[in-house]
């Protein structure tokens, strides 16, 4: 596994492709590409290679593509692009680490065996923070388990566990529903912050209790939206104004996706509809490149 390509260098991709480039034990060429000038050229400072296209990455001969991207629009888009540009007689294996509708994954897994090419769907979890310090979790879907121990040396140099969660779009799947229950509890840990704090709770002893309590979740403990207990904790986008983390129109787009999957298996997801309705809310009012954590704000009626 001599030379990996690299595919979407946003909040995520970067610091997962810069773990790669730089592992200790790692002899791998890692060339990547983004369609942003600056992040190609941190991806250089990194030790990485870098490509002036998508085709660039997709003739380099990688026998890995590793693809980020933000969602079926670009993988739909950026796929094709490789497929031109892959040496047609050498069988590349495609990761694609988006979080994707499961029909997508689908979709490309079936294209791309018809062409002798392998893929898997490896979306993460983890955030930003997970990304950096290489603690991620992957969502697998893959037809054969073959596919997900070819890839595992790269998977266990960006994340600490990867999970074969079934068949191809599996992965997708359960991205989806993880981040269905995500979002609705961190609007729960929102309102419960605003109300503690409402009814004269100091908003570091709250989060104290509950983080000690049934409520002790990731939302409270790792990025709690209150930017006094963020800042008190030393983690969370809140301490930094709510930059840095999983934007609000990120976490809309995925839900967006959750209801729509649950749309096609006649699944009723009341909850997450009302959850997507408020992320599209606070992404109308400017805040939808901010944390989702910034929720707290948008129902106080303030933006950070």
């Amino acid at each position: 596994m001599s030379s990996v390509g690299f595919i979407g260098l946003g909040n995520m991709g970067l610091p997962m492709s810069i773990n790669l480039a730089t592992a200790n034990d790692s002899k791998m060429d890692v060339i990547a590409f983004d369609a942003n000038p600056t992040a190609l050229n941190l991806a250089k400072e990194a030790g990485m290679r870098t490509a002036s296209s998508v085709e660039e990455i997709g003739a380099s001969n990688c026998s890995v593509i590793i693809t980020m991207l933000p969602g079926c629009q670009a993988v739909d888009a950026v796929t094709p692009m490789l497929l031109e540009s892959c040496d047609p007689n050498a069988s590349t294996l495609f990761v694609d680490c988006s979080t994707v509708h499961p029909s997508t994954s689908r979709r490309w897994n079936e294209e791309l065996k018809e062409k002798g090419h392998t893929r898997m769907d490896a979306p993460v979890s983890g955030g930003v923070k997970g990304a950096t310090d290489g603690t991620l979790t992957f969502m697998v879907g893959c037809d054969d388990p073959a596919t997900l121990q070819h890839a595992q040396p790269l998977l266990d140099i960006m994340g600490q566990r990867s999970i074969h969660c079934g068949t191809a779009g599996a992965g997708s799947a359960t991205k989806l529903c993880n981040n269905l229950a995500l979002a609705a509890q961190m609007l729960g840990i929102c309102e419960a912050m605003n109300l503690g704090e409402s009814l004269g709770v100091d908003p570091i002893v709250l989060a104290q209790v509950m983080n000690t309590s049934t409520a002790k979740s990731w939302s409270c403990e790792v990025n709690n939206p209150h930017p006094v207990v963020a800042t008190d904790r030393g983690t969370g986008a809140a301490a930094n104004r709510y930059e840095g983390g999983f934007g609000s129109k990120l976490m809309q787009k995925d839900l967006s996706l959750a209801v729509s999957a649950g749309a096609d298996a006649g699944v009723a997801l009341p909850v997450g509809v009302l959850s997507k309705e408020l992320y599209h809310m606070a992404t109308l009012h400017g805040l939808g490149d901010k944390d989702f954590g910034v929720m707290l704000q948008f129902l106080r009626g303030q933006k950070p």
